[in-house]
Formats: C-alpha cells, sequence, structure tokens
C-alpha cells in the first residue's frame, strides 16, 4: 500500500521546505541533465546532478556515521554549451556525456565524455569525441538533441548516441579496453524526437527514437548493424520517454500519452512475458517520469514518480512488469518540484529526488516504520 502525503510523517512542500531553511527563494540556478541524475555509487552512497551554464554541479550523500548531504561540488567545463546525459555501471561507475563548443571554430559542438569512478571523488579529465558526423554525409549536420549515454553492464563496454537533423542516428562506442570507435550510422532515418538508448544485462543495444508517427525500437542484430525491432503508433508528449531494465535482457519504456498527459509503459512481447501498450493513469502530469526497482514486502516492484496535476510529486509502486493489474497514484507532497528521479539508498529506502523551482534538488526517503510506501519530509541536499 502506498501512503500518500495524508498518511505520511511530515511531507512538506518544495517551496515551504526551502523557507523554512534558509528564509526565503534559493539563489543556486541548476536544471536537470537529461534523463537519469540520482545514482547509487559502488558503496552504497546516493549522488545527484545537475546542469549549469558552465558545468556540472554534485551533491553526494555523507559517508557514514555523518547524515545529510555533502557539496555542491562544481566541475567547470571550458566551453560547456549546458547539455548532459549520464549512465551507471553495475559498478556505481558514472559515465557522463556532453557538449562543448568546438576548438576548431566550425561552430558545430564537439562531444565530451568523462567518469567518476566513485562517489564524492574527481571525475576524470573530459575526452573530446569530435563533432558527430557521418563519413560522406552532408556538411554541418546539426544535433537535434543532447548526447545520451549507455552502458554494457557485463562488459563495462560504453555507447554515446546523437541525433543528426539528415543522417539520422549515429553511435560511437568504446569497448572494455578504453579504446573509441569511430561514428556508426544506427539508422539513416532522422528523428526529431527522444533518442533514449539502453543496454539491458545480458542484452543487445536498443535505441527508442520518437518520430512524427510515434516511437519507433531500433535493436542490435549483429556486427554492429541495427534493424526496426518495432513501430509504435502512439504520440508521446516530447521530452517525456524513459527507458528502464525491468528483466533479463529487457526493457520497459515509459512515456506521456498527449491526449490526457497520463503515462503509459510499454515494452517487447515475449514468451511469459506481458507486453505491448498499457495505461499507468497519472492524468495531467507533467514531464518525464522516474523510475526504479526496489524490493517491497518481500516483492520486486516498479516505483514511478511523476508532477502530478495538482503540482504535487506522486508515487506508484506495482510489482514489476505487472502493470496490467492496476496502478495507484499518490502525493507525498513537494508542490512546484520537478523532474523526479527514483533510487534505492543503502539501508534499502526508497528515496524519491526533485529540483525545486530555482533549480535547487531536494529529496524525501521511504519511512519504513510505516507500513506500506510512505516518506518522511522533504530536505535540500544543501
Amino acid at each position: 500500500m502506498i501512503r500518500g502525503k495524508d498518511g505520511s510523517r511530515a511531507a512538506s512542500s518544495a517551496r515551504g521546505a526551502q523557507d523554512a531553511r534558509t528564509g526565503g527563494p534559493g539563489e543556486r540556478q541548476s536544471t536537470p541533465p537529461a534523463g537519469t541524475w540520482l545514482f547509487k555509487g559502488g558503496d552504497g552512497r546516493l549522488t545527484a546532478y545537475a546542469c549549469t551554464p558552465g558545468g556540472l554541479l554534485r551533491w553526494t550523500e555523507a559517508a557514514a556515521p555523518l547524515t545529510g548531504w555533502t557539496g555542491p561540488d562544481a566541475f567547470e567545463v571550458p566551453g560547456w554549451l549546458g547539455a548532459a546525459s549520464m549512465a551507471r555501471t553495475r559498478e556505481g561507475y558514472v559515465h557522463f556525456a556532453g557538449l562543448r563548443a568546438a576548438e576548431d571554430g566550425s561552430g558545430l559542438p564537439e562531444v565530451i565524455v568523462s567518469t567518476q569512478f566513485q562517489p564524492g571523488r574527481p571525475m576524470i579529465d573530459w575526452y573530446g569525441l569530435g563533432a558527430p558526423a557521418l563519413r560522406g554525409g552532408p556538411e554541418g549536420d546539426r544535433l537535434t538533441g543532447p548526447p545520451r549515454i549507455t552502458v554494457n553492464q557485463r562488459s563495462g563496454s560504453t555507447h554515446v548516441l546523437v541525433s543528426l537533423r539528415h543522417s539520422g542516428i549515429l553511435r560511437r562506442s568504446r569497448n572494455a579496453e578504453g579504446a573509441w570507435g569511430a561514428w556508426k550510422q544506427v539508422t539513416a532515418q532522422p528523428y526529431p524526437g527522444e533518442v533514449v538508448p539502453l543496454m539491458p544485462t545480458g542484452g543487445v543495444l536498443e535505441v527508442l527514437a520518437v518520430g512524427p508517427s510515434g516511437p519507433d525500437r531500433w535493436s542490435g542484430v549483429g556486427q554492429g548493424r541495427f534493424g526496426l525491432a518495432d513501430r509504435i503508433p502512439t504520440p508521446v508528449v516530447p521530452g517525456t520517454p524513459v527507458a528502464y531494465e525491468t528483466g533479463p535482457r529487457r526493457a520497459t519504456y515509459f512515456w506521456r500519452y498527449p491526449g490526457d498527459g497520463s503515462l503509459v509503459a510499454w515494452r517487447a512481447a515475449r514468451q511469459g512475458v506481458q507486453g505491448g501498450l498499457v495505461g499507468l493513469g497519472g492524468a495531467g502530469g507533467r514531464g518525464a517520469p522516474g523510475v526504479a526497482r526496489a524490493v517491497l514486502g518481500g516483492y520486486d516492484c516498479t516505483v514511478l514518480a511523476q508532477t502530478g496535476a495538482d503540482g504535487d510529486i506522486e508515487v506508484t509502486a506495482y510489482v514489476t512488469e505487472n502493470e496490467g493489474y492496476g496502478i495507484w497514484w499518490a502525493s507525498i507532497g513537494g508542490r512546484g518540484a520537478y523532474a523526479p528521479q527514483v533510487d534505492v539508498d543503502a539501508a534499502g529506502r526508497v528515496v524519491v529526488a526533485a529540483f525545486d523551482e530555482s533549480g535547487t534538488p531536494l529529496c524525501a526517503r521511504q519511512d519504513t516504520s510505516v507500513q506500506g510506501l510512505a516518506f518522511g519530509p522533504w530536505e535540500f541536499l544543501v
């Protein structure tokens, strides 16, 4: 059972919590990266990231026996263009992909990558992958969005993907030994919408790409080639698609339906696995959902968080890959917060994080002293 703000302990609004701590609106301005921005490190500590006009900010859970968070630590990047995405390995490493102004004066942005190996430790130097271009393709082909990054959880290889206006989707991969290959084409079909990659454990690299008629799922077919695995004829609210591993070699995709703003889940049908498009409720909500898996009541559950129609953060939880049995949303406060994320801390508690209206991150933790999925008060990561 999910306990809402009336049944949980001291759930408070984002603005109210900030006023109580600082006496007024926050001064820090930052924005969430593309995709996931809350990660658990190899030592169990959580780390949150934000983008600024000059680079990245990082907040890290304090090491035991201390509580709270440290930071923000600022990572300035010369020529930074403000966009970044991140992905975590099974060891807790966090890989980054961003954009900076090219040094050759071409005016085309250069993709750059970096890695953080331990919570609270410095990132390695940014490495330039150049301006994405297809050999023999049109000159000056432009990106349609920020680069996205994903990792092979078994080998540790890294994949960076970009979408170009004319040359389609390109990827550049680094093998387990650290050597980068060239930019290669996933598909020649241009996609003006989001490109969301994921490589489920033991599976192949998948890419959900949103086109004018809906999302397409491209899947690796061997020898670096990709094939169109599924064409899903449904509209998508821009900026809302999310991918998450929900089973061996399986990904579930989430996005928002423009008719009423509700969330939907889609998964490729396989033997013994419920597939297809399933409605998740949450009508009137905004933005992409946060998603994670957690053990609740002894069951492997998927936990979703969204900014609801009333402006609060809402959560729901259900047995993983059993969306069809019904979804119930409950508010946990945090009015005005957006871009929610979900993860599990070292103590096994579900943590929901979000940004408030001024761009300051805050979080609420599961209150395990209460039956069901209830949350304590919102706290800022400062």
